[in-house]
């Protein structure tokens, strides 16, 4: 797996596609039948690229991008995530081509207050 091709393609994800609301662009991305792991979403593209369509954006700032082997993780701050401020990590595995097959999610909403001095991000 290419890392220059997967900071390019989550780069454009967050972008284009959260960022700019170009849903159309994210089955580009994907192979497969993509298996998304958060309990919320379906499997395959059309509910994600269905969801970004009817909220225009999901404005978002990506914080930290990791990658290990077929594994890439983001942390995200999702400034409007269903009218939250919500701070986020998405993993996704990559195929041998470059393409997303796999998607977890671990999403909180950022508390008004915090008990030390750290934020979220």
């Amino acid at each position: 797996m290419n890392r220059d091709h997967v900071l390019q393609v989550l780069n454009t994800i967050y972008e284009k596609i959260f960022n700019e609301g170009q849903a159309d662009l994210y089955p580009g991305f994907v192979s497969g039948r993509y298996i998304q792991h958060n309990p919320l979403f379906p499997d395959g593209t059309d509910f994600i690229a269905g969801y970004i369509k009817q909220v225009g954006k999901v404005p978002c700032e990506v914080k930290r991008i990791a990658i290990d082997g077929d594994l890439a993780f983001v942390h995200v701050r999702y400034l409007d995530w269903g009218g939250k401020e919500t701070a986020g990590v998405d993993i996704f595995r990559f195929d041998e081509n470059g393409k997303i097959v796999e998607h977890w999610d671990v999403l909180q909403p950022v508390p008004e207050t915090a008990n030390n001095k750290n934020t979220m991000f």
